[in-house]
């Protein structure tokens, strides 16, 4: 499902940019309630809703709002986004799991985010596996950062692409600021999602307009990767979830064909068998 030039763009850099991957109006609700729930102290958020990091103990880090989609169903409609899963079903050989919605907001007096992930200090996380083989591509953790706003240069997602296949640490002259082409800015517009795997070396320069930038993480995992202490779904929250996010989220056994990914198959004209 995805295309011959997503697969080598993909494989060759560590992302792709889904251009206008998310409705308007979608954008629009989850703008609202992006500056509804972050104007919040954590103890007025609706539960399971929490920061990843209390802001009040980190006051200079981005604010990233967890578990989104237990407090509007617009986010659950985001993690079964069809331009985002078309994607994400090739790249885990039609075996996801959802781990995470984030929704995370950078002002101008948010810390920037050094590079993580790739190749890091002579270490490379097992379980962050990344293949091609037989004309495809498969990767176990993928995060797909969906922008809210216009993203503009010299701000926001940067990466060193091609780094997910690196065998080399990086030199510790290449930072978030550093130039292409050791270092790419990826700059998307309200509605645009980079979908990238975590193996990819990547982080976050700092913000530097008045208003914030605004971006919801939706991260994804091989069915049978456990990942997280916290399996979802949360129990006693289960009732705010559809079924077909519920199933997403569990975890399944190796090869396992979950219903959704068969229904999502049939909505998207591919042979579910």
């Amino acid at each position: 499902m995805m295309t011959e030039e997503e697969k080598w763009h993909f494989d060759l850099f560590g992302y792709i940019v889904l251009k206008e991957a998310i409705p308007t109006k979608d954008v629009q609700r989850m703008v609202e309630l992006a500056n509804q729930w972050q104007a919040l102290p954590d103890s007025q958020l609706s539960t399971p809703l929490r920061s990843y990091r209390d802001p009040v103990d980190y006051p200079d880090l981005p604010r990233s709002i967890v578990n989104a989609h237990y407090g509007d169903a617009v986010f659950q409609r985001l993690a079964l986004n069809g331009e985002i899963m078309r994607c994400v079903l090739h790249l885990t050989g039609n075996c996801p799991k959802l781990l995470a919605v984030s929704l995370t907001q950078n002002t101008k007096e948010s810390d920037e985010v050094g590079f993580h992930g790739g190749f890091d200090g002579g270490w490379r996380n097992p379980a962050n596996d990344y293949q091609v083989a037989d004309n495809k591509v498969f990767a176990t953790f993928l995060n797909a950062a969906v922008s809210l706003v216009d993203v503009p240069a010299g701000s926001g997602f940067v990466c060193v692409p091609g780094s997910h296949k690196s065998h080399f640490p990086k030199p510790s002259n290449i930072n978030i600021y550093s130039d292409p082409p050791q270092v790419v800015n990826v700059t998307p517009k309200a509605g645009d999602v980079v979908l990238f795997t975590e193996a990819l070396c990547h982080g976050a320069r700092r913000w530097t307009l008045e208003t914030p930038r605004l971006t919801v993480f939706v991260r994804y995992s091989t069915s049978y990767a456990s990942w997280s202490p916290e399996v979802q779904p949360i129990e006693e929250h289960k009732d705010k979830l559809n079924e077909d996010i519920c199933e997403l989220i569990q975890v399944a056994g190796f090869q396992h064909r979950k219903q959704i990914v068969n229904k999502l198959l049939t909505e998207m004209g591919a042979d579910p068998a």
